[in-house]
């Protein structure tokens, strides 16, 4: 019997607010540091900008506020960069009551695997996705008479929405462990739904990519389908057997 029949809803609430609380307390400490180096970082994280500016332009900001909030940005994302394994730790600790104790065992490699597949997701959007798009949209529309200077404020939030997009799409198959595990979703079913997954898959690219260009779009679908695929055969694998049935009726006859 899991633990999560024995909470109430008020407790579900507790809970989801002291992991939050734990998560944020993790992002804190790691903006200390982020902050430190807040300009190497920021040089980095907007490298795939630079690289893609036309001749004669650069990055620049209007406000006298908007160098400093851009740092603080730039290290509160860092700070979130920083804090994936905890953050997916605690998540863990959150659906934990919901396992049973042969479950619960998996907590490491849900974690690893949980920050390789955003770490990927991320390198992914840095190094290919990043760069064509802003290679795109910075030079297709310049001109002799028209110069592309992009805002720090507003190019750092298109980069970061978009790292961070590509960070969770790459979770998915994580996701579909869990529901494959509660038994929420199963093989037969997903491959049922795969029509309609393309069709949720083109939407969802198109609402979390931040550009409306084609080609970002397709990079975010291409890989959405392609796990959603990956999906079914971990639902195959690990997902609720029949078997595992009978300790649920065993407990309601009780």
């Amino acid at each position: 019997m899991s633990e999560i029949e024995n909470m109430h809803f008020l407790d579900h609430i507790q809970e989801l607010r002291k992991r939050i609380f734990f998560s944020l307390i993790s992002i804190v400490i790691f903006f200390i540091p982020s902050y430190y180096f807040s300009k190497e970082i920021f040089a980095f994280l907007m490298n795939p900008i630079i690289q893609n500016l036309p001749e004669g332009s650069s990055l620049i900001f209007i406000r006298p506020t908007e160098g400093f909030i851009t740092y603080l940005k730039v290290s509160i994302f860092a700070a979130f960069i920083l804090s994936v394994p905890v953050i997916l730790y605690q998540v863990w600790s959150f659906i934990s009551p919901a396992l049973y104790k042969n479950e619960k065992r998996v907590v490491l490699p849900f974690i690893l695997f949980g920050t390789l597949f955003f770490m990927l997701g991320a390198s992914f959007c840095y190094f290919i996705v990043a760069p064509k798009g802003f290679s795109f949209l910075l030079g297709e529309y310049s001109t002799e008479y028209i110069k592309a200077f992009p805002s720090i404020k507003e190019g750092l939030s298109f980069l970061i929405s978009l790292i961070i997009g590509f960070g969770i799409i790459f979770e998915y198959p994580i996701v579909i462990y869990i529901l494959a595990r509660f038994g929420i979703v199963n093989h037969t079913w997903l491959r049922k739904q795969r029509k309609y997954a393309l069709l949720l898959s083109a939407v969802a690219a198109a609402l979390i990519t931040p550009t409306t260009d084609a080609v970002s779009m397709m990079f975010m679908l291409v890989p959405l389908f392609i796990f959603y695929e990956i999906g079914i055969y971990i639902a195959m694998i690990f997902g609720k057997k029949k078997a595992e049935e009978p300790d649920i009726v065993l407990s309601d006859t009780e």
